[in-house]
């Protein structure tokens, strides 16, 4: 890998606007409701505002952009169902792939423009921008390949997702959720690993890789020389640290030379050893039962014949584990088939366990066998601490450092 990757950004952020100080949206607000879909008039309103409070090309396309640029479009994914009486629109922000510093540059001057044309309503959590997104296009430049491989082994997407509150949602799937059912598969076959040595877990990984919109991260995006992250909050692109800190380990996983990603493959396979050795222990604790619905069929997941979770099967299966509350559910695993359940259920014991050792104890399983077993499994993960969050982080500096000791001018990451 002779090129150094020169990391670029490009953002969709959701945003939920009042009237603009407009007086024709104040009367259509006054008048009536807020709008299912921002009006093209709208959309021209605000990104001719933005344009004028920071001096870029902000407009507002008819139709789908053809080419990156500052645009303003309707933001079909927010409902505005019992928005507040002064919110009348949702719409997206897209930016083009810019350097990390010019993305942040863009960033700021995001935030002062919305909160100059529209006050601080985007800028804190509440029920109503809880489901406002803020995704990441990141590119390497250069012809720089982004191999799912290296994000799937080297990045902690639980610990992002839960840092952003993210987690478990529809479009938000860890990509060890894509991966894991096939791997768990192959170690019931080959219980220590041994065929996964070499390039085999990398090819693995790489076939198995998630590529929809499903998932955190997207790399069906990577037919368009990018990777989508859909990791964020809006609330952190408001109030969150500069751009490349959280972006973390996501650029710095990518950069990892093939000399020194051998840890990160060895803590990636020996934390799937310990799941498939307890699996083995549980599957025969576990079991299930359909019957049809109106739309799907549903039913439950027991464990130790107590209930653990809801199932719903339409061709694919959407497998939610219940929590102590009445229709609360702590964990969730989408696009499955009735026979990966077993593996399913490890996934997301293995998710359970890793909150836990984060220090996300909320997220506690109404079925108390299956806590417990929850917990030997987070008891286990500590007693290697290669498995562990804090040293992954720790290979990822040290991989850097051989990297920058050997190009000491490449701008990376760390030299944004």
């Amino acid at each position: 890998m002779s090129e150094t990757p020169s990391w670029r950004a490009g953002f969709e952020l959701e945003v939920i606007l009042g009237d603009l100080g407009e007086p024709r949206f104040e009367r259509e607000l006054r008048e009536g409701e807020a709008m299912d879909e921002a009006s093209p008039a709208f959309c021209r309103a605000f990104a001719a505002k933005l344009r004028d409070r920071t001096g870029r090309a902000w407009s507002a396309p008819s139709g789908t952009p053809k080419q990156p640029g500052f645009y303003v479009v309707p933001e079909y994914g927010l409902d505005p169902l019992n928005w507040p009486e002064d919110r009348l629109a949702g719409v997206e922000l897209l930016t083009p792939p810019l350097p990390l510093d010019d993305a942040e540059m863009v960033r700021s001057e995001l935030c002062d423009a919305i909160y100059e044309i529209d006050g601080d309503f985007n800028f804190f959590e509440s029920e109503h921008t809880a489901n406002c997104g803020w995704h990441i296009n990141i590119d390497a430049g250069n012809g720089h390949r982004l191999d799912p491989d290296r994000f799937i082994v080297g990045v902690d997407e639980l610990l992002l997702l839960a840092n952003n509150d993210r987690l478990f949602s529809r479009y938000t799937a860890l990509q060890r959720h894509a991966v894991g059912v096939p791997l768990l598969r192959h170690l019931a076959h080959d219980p220590t690993g041994k065929f996964l040595l070499g390039s085999a877990l990398g090819n693995l990984l790489e076939a198995r890789a998630g590529r929809d919109k499903g998932y955190a991260a997207n790399f069906a995006k990577l037919d368009k020389g990018y990777l989508e992250l859909r990791h964020f909050s809006a609330e952190a692109f408001f109030n969150g640290p500069r751009l490349t800190e959280q972006l973390e380990r996501i650029p710095a996983a990518f950069d990892v030379w093939p000399t020194y990603s051998k840890p990160f493959e060895q803590a990636f396979r020996q934390k799937f050893l310990l799941l498939s050795r307890w699996l083995a222990r549980n599957r025969d604790k576990l079991a299930w039962n359909l019957a049809h619905g109106l739309v799907a069929a549903s039913g439950q997941v027991h464990f130790v014949d107590e209930p653990l979770g809801h199932v719903m099967a339409d061709g694919l299966v959407e497998l939610n584990l219940f929590g102590r509350g009445a229709y609360e559910y702590v964990a969730t695993i989408r696009d499955i088939v009735l026979s990966d359940i077993p593996e399913a259920v490890a996934l997301l014991a293995l998710d359970l366990a890793e909150l836990y050792n984060l220090g996300v104890r909320q997220r506690v399983s109404g079925n108390k066998a299956f806590q417990r077993a929850v917990l030997q499994l987070a008891a286990s993960l500590r007693k290697d601490a290669s498995l562990s969050s804090a040293a992954q982080l720790e290979a990822l500096a040290h991989a850097e450092a051989q990297r920058r000791k050997m190009h000491p001018y490449s701008d990376g990451i760390a030299a944004s």
